[in-house]
């Protein structure tokens, strides 16, 4: 504002001097006589330098007069932009006041509260100790809880180890049970076959245990109170001969059985025991004489009277019980040794 001030005044003092030559200029056109020819072409120029300076000063001052505009519009604004400044200061420092005091309440709370909690600290501090010695006590518990917890994982895994390998030998028992059971029923079948001709006349053909028996009565082998086969007998035990040839894996047990009736004979054979053993005995040799079956194999085994089918004293319970059973097993020297390895 001082500058354009400054400025105002010098177009007015340029204005001021034009103005002057133009009178002076009047006064040498109005008393032409008073001046020379050369002094008024000085002034001439002068007054023509002066219209020049006149035009400048004019533009000069149309261009003042736009600063000015244009400054008035800044000053208000800047005017306008203070009093904003000027009121959101005031809001500022109001709201600085407010926190002032919200901070200082805050504090006194603050400082409340460290008081309260010292004074329960104090109070309780045996409490306190207690619930820490609590807390060791409860963490030495719980590391040897932890500890037995893992043995006892340790033992469950071992005990799962051990049932895995208890199933997979039951599951291997089993399937040689299954395989043995099979041959049992295909080894019956066989014999069933072999001795069809002999149905009704005494003989029956089973299974039971895991074995095949082959149970035929004194009438079909023998004659009263004899230990000789007779002729039907004889092609029994051929037949089952030729069976047992083609199963090197059976195991053979021939059982003789009689009634009760105490054994009336004489000479070597003096009761029931030596008839039932030499009836089995009968029936191994004939085995062996009519078939290729290693003696390793069969066995003969008396039982006399005392493992009877019926315990009725009848005629007909009698006839039951005297037998002759030939039990047929098969080998199971792999499921026992899998038994052992258990």
């Amino acid at each position: 504002m001082p500058y354009f001030c400054s400025l105002l005044h010098i177009v007015a003092l340029k204005m001021k001097n034009t103005i002057r030559i133009a009178a002076v200029l009047l006064a040498v056109v109005v008393f032409g006589g008073c001046v020379t020819k050369q002094q008024y072409a000085e002034l001439e120029l002068k007054y023509k330098r002066s219209q020049d300076e006149l035009t400048y000063m004019t533009a000069e001052n149309q261009n003042c007069q736009d600063a000015k505009k244009s400054l008035a519009a800044q000053l208000a604004a800047l005017t306008a932009e203070a009093e904003k400044l000027t009121a959101d200061t005031v809001r500022l420092y109001r709201k600085a006041r407010t926190c002032e005091m919200e901070y200082e309440k805050a504090q006194k709370e603050y400082d409340e509260l460290l008081r309260n909690f010292a004074e329960v600290s104090s109070s309780n501090q045996s409490t306190i100790d207690g619930l820490l010695g609590d807390r060791d006590r409860y963490k030495d518990e719980l590391a040897l809880k932890e500890k037995m917890l893992n043995m006892q994982q340790d033992s469950l895994a071992k005990a799962r180890t051990e049932l895995m390998l208890k199933e997979q030998r039951i599951n291997e028992m089993q399937s040689i049970l299954a395989q043995k059971d099979a041959e049992v029923k295909a080894l019956k079948e066989k014999v069933m076959n072999a001795l069809k001709g002999f149905e009704g006349s005494g003989l029956n053909v089973y299974e039971k245990g895991g074995k095949v028996y082959v149970s035929m009565d004194d009438k079909l082998l023998f004659a009263s109170g004899s230990w000789t086969l007779n002729e039907q007998g004889l092609n029994a035990i051929k037949q089952l001969a030729k069976v047992l040839e083609n199963e090197k894996e059976i195991s053979v047990l021939i059982e003789g059985h009689t009634d009760n009736v105490p054994y009336r004979g004489s000479g070597q054979i003096k009761d029931n025991w030596d008839l039932s053993v030499m009836r089995a005995t009968a029936v191994v040799k004939a085995l062996l004489e009519n078939g290729d079956i290693a003696p390793v194999r069969l066995s003969a085994s008396g039982r006399s009277e005392y493992l009877p089918l019926d315990e009725n004293n009848t005629p007909e319970a009698r006839a039951k019980n005297r037998r002759t059973e030939i039990i047929l097993t098969p080998n199971l020297d792999e499921l026992f040794q899998l038994i052992q390895g258990n």
